[in-house]
């Protein structure tokens, strides 16, 4: 099937005339000429030197897409020039092509970094027909090799620079991961590479139970998804939303790439509002919430009523107070704290309840007719001061 695959890639290359430049390095320039000759005829474009040194110099001058290569040359021979263009140049496809058959040769040009290696002799089409052969599947290697390295560092910089966490986990051990997921949880780069994914988990418990979870969800789809709570280095814990995707079909839970996402203050705001909203007054009375820079970011249909009906054409900012730059100072003081004002709207007199959330920078306000001020005082005493 390889083959099959291969001979396909060269008559495709063929038919969208792709010419490949390959420089022959040979001592003799009778047989070099004779390469050149026959490779020419096949669509390549090729060039000669006579000597490594010769080679080099070429090389360093134009970008070949392979070198074929004689083994037996004065000064520096196919070995040593292969050596030296694989410590410049890694990925040029490097043939040697040499009358020399002892079986060290071969090994040798091959721990070297030899794409192939093509004994000269027999009959010259079938010999040159095979090093063309070569000289294809060894530019497709490289075409190949070059664009999963640039897929795979675009990918990297994407992976990188990702806001989320994000991590590649083998058999429950850290192997890699972004900047975003160290500084999600305080350990450097160093302490988190080949760290057990146990360590990031406050108790045995907790870690079994996500494990369970996560082991039925992989083995059942190959994708998981679970929110944990996961401990900083500090010893804090983090909400967090973990997803994962199994990078092996065949064992599903040994391999994954993992996304972490801190739902902490998303959780939060959650219970915050939920709080909120059980005080019978934010729901049946006009609510609006303003944001660090006294900007209105959030009304309900009350507040509207309203203004209809007393407000003469007053727009929202009718239910702000006028010390609510001195209030939304107290802002970054981080606790939750509750104050009381009163506003007049038309002819109506409104008592507010304003309660500060620093950690979300967010004052909420909900306004009620004073007449109606008395029913909810008893309520309200014990959440504000």
């Amino acid at each position: 099937m390889e083959d099959v695959y291969h001979q396909m890639t060269s008559d495709l290359l063929k038919e969208r005339k792709i010419i490949l430049h390959v420089l022959i390095v040979d001592d003799e320039p009778v047989l070099a000429d004779l390469a050149e000759r026959f490779l020419e005829k096949e669509n390549f474009c090729t060039d000669a030197a006579y000597s490594a040194s010769e080679a080099l110099h070429k090389i360093k001058q134009y970008p070949y897409d392979a070198v074929v290569s004689d083994y037996q040359m004065p000064g520096k021979d196919g070995i040593e020039l292969l050596r030296e263009v694989r410590a410049t140049w890694p990925s040029l496809p490097f043939i040697l092509f040499t009358g020399r058959s002892r079986e060290e040769v071969v090994i040798q040009a091959l721990n070297e970094g030899a794409d192939f290696y093509i004994q000269k002799g027999g009959d010259p089409k079938a010999q040159f027909a095979e090093l063309s052969h070569h000289i294809r599947r060894a530019a497709e290697r490289r075409s190949a090799a070059v664009a999963i390295e640039e897929r795979n560092e675009v990918l990297g910089a994407i992976l990188a620079a990702s806001p989320t966490g994000i991590a590649l986990v083998k058999n429950r051990t850290i192997q890699w991961l972004n900047e975003s997921l160290v500084s999600m949880l305080g350990y450097s780069t160093a302490e988190l590479l080949g760290m057990p994914a146990r360590n990031l988990y406050a108790t045995e418990e907790d870690f079994i139970r996500a494990g369970d979870h996560i082991a039925a969800e992989l083995n059942q789809n190959g994708q998981s998804k679970i929110r944990v709570k996961l401990q900083r280095k500090n010893g804090s814990l983090m909400d967090c939303e973990v997803q994962m995707a199994s990078l092996n079909t065949k064992n599903p839970l040994y391999s994954r790439m993992v996304t972490f996402t801190d739902i902490t203050k998303r959780l939060a705001i959650t219970r915050e509002m939920e709080h909120l909203s059980r005080m019978p007054h934010l729901e049946l009375n006009p609510v609006l919430e303003v944001n660090g820079q006294g900007r209105i970011t959030y009304f309900n249909e009350n507040a509207i009523e309203i203004l209809i009906r007393h407000g003469n054409g007053a727009g929202l900012e009718a239910f702000i107070p006028d010390d609510m730059n001195d209030i939304l100072r107290m802002l970054p003081e981080g606790d939750i704290r509750c104050f009381s004002r009163t506003v007049q709207i038309g002819s109506a007199t409104f008592l507010e309840y304003i309660t500060l959330s620093g950690s979300y920078n967010i004052a909420r306000i909900s306004a009620c007719e004073t007449n109606e001020a008395k029913r909810i005082d008893d309520f309200i005493s014990g959440a504000c001061s």
